[in-house]
């Protein structure tokens, strides 16, 4: 299994057209990515909550942006997708076991590729 650092599901080419450029959704991914690495190597039930949470946190805050047009239905797919998902982790961690949650870390990780691809986003 590779160990990137998770950027996000859904990012556009749009997204990066300046990486080294501030600009909200890449900052929200570059801050969902430390949030997912975290995530995978926290080891207790109380720190792998807080996580998903700051995860989430991430992803409604670049939920709310705009891509380019042509690649808004996508990106709010893709969007939809790692929610849904994130939900699946904060169900599995209220289970109290840390093990439940490692299919649903590599469905983020596969959507993350899944995304990156459909949107043609370079990995940096």
């Amino acid at each position: 299994m590779k160990t990137k650092i998770f950027f996000t599901a859904v990012l556009t080419s749009a997204l990066l057209i300046g990486c080294s450029k501030p600009n909200p959704i890449h900052e929200g991914m570059e801050s969902m990515g430390k949030s997912f690495k975290a995530l995978r190597q926290a080891e207790t039930l109380a720190d792998k909550k807080q996580l998903i949470a700051e995860f989430e946190q991430h992803v409604l805050m670049v939920q709310k942006q705009q891509v380019k047009p042509e690649d808004q239905a996508t990106f709010d797919e893709g969007i939809d997708k790692l929610l849904s998902e994130v939900q699946a982790v904060k169900a599995a961690l209220e289970q109290g076991n840390i093990e439940n949650i490692k299919p649903q870390l590599k469905a983020l990780h596969d959507l993350e590729e899944e995304y990156h691809e459909l949107l043609g986003v370079e990995e940096h």
